[in-house]
């Protein structure tokens, strides 16, 4: 896929006949077989702008300081990313592994926890608490992140953004927080065994997670209504979804 930016090494005229003046581009990934693929709108609007350019050079005239004959440089990568076909395929082969045993794994812990009568005790209800964070964590939100990160831009929707950073700062912190139950639980059964044994009974365990997963959506509640931070003001040449570190997410 190939981007404009700088004065560089082919001619305007070669842009054009790239990107075509409708934002159209022939072959996914810059020529990696399959039809010909619509540009999100951005980047429609980034090949009318530099149709709107070379119309201008064309009359004589010169738009952004490029003039009639001026070159445009063209970035090579199969993304704005940067990254190189060789990078995705390695990456993407790599990451799904990863996917994929995150989830089978904590698939079957969980499986386990509701199916075998030795393991349905209260200690064990704290792992399957975390289990099910990592699953969803694992199954909904890396396949999107990898996407994301691979291309290098968001294509998914605005929509989506707002849902999968929601779950993703949902489901990160509940999968902390259920860490520091796991561990305070270990250390009240060894430092205060009799007692805390005694008092720990399955109502308060499910008070204790059912706790933990609220304090978690509070976490990501108020981004989903409104309360974020707005998009950079010279960001527009492609979508983007990410988190903000100090309000909540823009897209």
């Amino acid at each position: 896929m190939d981007f404009v930016s700088s004065p560089g090494n082919i001619t305007q005229e070669d842009f054009l006949a790239i990107v075509g003046a409708n934002g159209t581009y022939g072959g996914v990934g810059g020529g990696i077989g399959g039809p010909t693929t619509m540009f999100n709108d951005s980047l429609a609007a980034a090949a009318a702008a530099a149709a709107a350019a070379a119309a201008a050079a064309a009359s004589g005239g010169t738009t952004n300081g490029v003039g009639p004959g001026e070159n445009l440089t063209i970035l090579h990568g199969a993304y704005p990313s940067g990254y190189t076909l060789p990078h995705i395929i390695i990456a993407s082969i790599i990451v799904t592994i990863l996917m994929i045993i995150i989830v089978v794994g904590n698939m079957l812990v969980i499986i386990a926890i509701a199916t075998e009568k030795t393991l349905k005790n209260i200690q064990n209800w704290f792992i399957a608490s975390l289990a099910v964070a990592d699953f969803f964590l694992g199954l909904v939100i890396m396949p999107f992140s990898l996407a994301n990160e691979l291309m290098g831009y968001w294509i998914f929707g605005n929509w989506w953004c707002d849902v999968h950073s929601a779950m993703d700062v949902l489901l990160c912190t509940s999968s902390i927080m259920n860490l520091c139950l796991i561990s305070l639980d270990r250390y009240w059964s060894i430092t205060k065994a009799i007692e805390y044994l005694k008092s720990r009974t399955p109502a308060r365990a499910a008070f204790m997670i059912a706790a933990v997963w609220i304090m978690s959506a509070l976490v990501c509640i108020p981004p989903l209504l409104g309360w974020k931070a707005q998009r950079p003001e010279g960001h527009v040449e492609l979508p983007q979804c990410q988190v903000s570190l100090e309000l909540g997410f823009y897209f």
